[in-house]
């Protein structure tokens, strides 16, 4: 309970500000009382416990879910009823002129939340809902969201077994995880006008993206999860339907640079030294370096160079961790190239005004490596972490073993360095668009180095990167809005 209570993530910006111990908004000699208090009783004042329950599928992202439907009391119940963007449920009627950011011009449909195209009225580019559009953060609370379109893709690859089954006269699917634990998810239909429909025969449940094919966003659609007894998909839902809600633990979610509730000094616990930081840094308003929270392994290479032994944004070396698009620093929820850091379309052509080798793509500055403050595992894991290089990828390639094998029902390449360490890369797809591809299939990881051959051949479009699949492990190239995870690689210290 205890350890639950303090993996919840603060309201604002959904992430701890380290030092808040007391989750007030500010830092100040109240949160040394909080956690001097916490150190002689064991609890936290106020502490809040989640009372719902999820569970651990032992997928590859870590993903926690819910063990039942928003408005649910159980596993088999239907529970309520939202329109995407809605957090009351249960309408008298499911149509677009009850259903929010939504209204007419004449005839003409508008919205005025989440809109990606100039038909519909004002653009926000908006494709995630935010936390009070969310039913389950508002139902439930702040550590539940909706699912992503990229967390229901995970449910249905072939990391997951799905049965129709009949639980206390309800229709389910039950969904097993690779570790035999499981959910059911009952066939609760849908809602629209003031009609519910096909209770008993399929499952409709949202996610919290709105629907994408390739590039293209439609504003009027959003992902959602679709099943009958024959089939499980994504799927599109238009936004005024009343679907299911099933929501997921974000706690897990929260990247590695985020500190647990009164670990001041980030060093994977909390004690007496914490409240020692919290004064000094209330007396100094500087916090001391953070102690390096990932592992690192030393493959024997002829460079010295240590390698993380999990992604960027992972918990455990099979976890995907997070995904960016190069020269970017936080991941998103649409890769696509004009949505990308320094890359833009000008009158039909692509634009780049940083790591740019080429003048018909704009003023060139011949970076070709990224600087530290583009560089994700930098940014995220600290000044003794970077991007590997090229060169960098040429050494592990060259000088390593590799063997396709799974770790924890996850698939990837074990690769063996010249002194008999190892390390494991999973297959963990790629990110276009708003889409998850080739997970389980193929691996992707960036390098911190710009596409180019020689001192007269360069394509600054693309960047390099690692490239596994079940045949082995390689190189190549991808645009630089494509989203790939990052393995670091540890740069000695001064």
């Amino acid at each position: 309970m205890l350890v639950l209570a303090m993996a919840l993530p603060m309201i604002a910006n959904n992430r701890f500000e380290r030092g808040d111990v007391n989750q007030s908004g500010d830092v100040s000699i109240a949160d040394v009382t909080t956690l001097i208090d916490y150190l002689l009783t064991d609890e936290w004042p106020g502490s809040s416990v989640s009372t719902h329950e999820f569970v651990d599928l032992g997928l590859s992202s870590g993903t926690l879910w819910a063990t039942c439907n928003v408005g649910a009391n159980a596993p088999e119940e239907y529970g309520d009823y939202f329109a995407w963007g809605e957090v009351v449920p249960n309408k008298e009627t499911y149509t677009w002129a009850t259903t929010a950011w939504v209204y007419y011009e004449g005839s003409s449909l508008r919205f005025s939340k989440y809109n990606t195209s100039d038909q519909y009225g004002a653009i926000d580019n908006k494709t995630e809902l935010d936390p009070e559009d969310d039913a389950a953060y508002v139902n439930w609370g702040p550590e539940w969201r909706i699912p992503t379109e990229a967390q229901i893709s995970e449910l249905i690859s072939n990391q997951c077994t799905w049965e129709w089954v009949e639980v206390n006269g309800v229709n389910c699917r039950k969904i097993t995880g690779p570790n035999g634990n499981y959910i059911l998810m009952p066939a609760a239909g849908q809602r629209s006008g003031t009609n519910t429909s096909s209770l008993g025969s399929n499952g409709n449940y949202w996610s919290r993206n709105l629907f994408a094919s390739g590039t293209s966003v439609n504003p009027m659609n959003a992902f959602k999860l679709y099943f009958s007894k024959t089939m499980k998909q994504r799927s599109s839902g238009s936004r005024n339907q009343g679907c299911s809600v099933r929501p997921v633990y974000v706690s897990e979610d929260v990247p590695t640079s985020d500190y647990e509730r009164g670990d001041v000094n980030q060093d994977g616990g909390v004690t007496i030294a914490d409240v020692t930081t919290l004064i000094d840094y209330l007396l100094t308003n500087e916090w001391p370096d953070p102690i390096p929270a990932v592992d690192y392994v030393d493959l024997g290479l002829p460079s010295g160079i240590l390698w993380a032994t999990h992604n960027v944004g992972a918990t455990n070396p099979e976890g995907l961790g997070d995904f960016f698009a190069w020269g970017e620093t936080a991941p998103k929820a649409n890769y696509v190239w004009d949505n990308t850091a320094w890359l833009s379309v000008e009158d039909g052509q692509k634009r780049i005004t940083k790591y740019n080798t080429k003048s018909n793509y704009g003023p060139v500055d011949n970076k070709i490596e990224l600087d530290p403050e583009d560089d994700a595992a930098y940014v995220n894991m600290g000044s003794e972490w970077r991007m590997p290089s090229k060169a960098e990828i040429d050494e592990l390639i060259e000088n390593c073993t590799w063997e396709w094998t799974q770790l924890n029902g996850v698939n990837g390449q074990l690769i063996t360095g010249p002194n008999g360490n190892t390390m494991f890369l999973p297959a963990v797809g790629e990110r276009m668009g708003t889409s998850m591809y080739h997970l389980g299939e193929a691996g992707n990881y960036w390098s911190r180095s710009l596409h180019v051959v020689n001192e007269t051949v360069s394509f600054p479009t693309g960047a390099y990167k690692i490239y596994l699949t079940d045949a082995g492990l390689t190189w190549n190239t991808a645009e630089r809005n494509c989203g790939f995870p990052v393995r670091a690689v540890r740069i000695a210290q001064d």
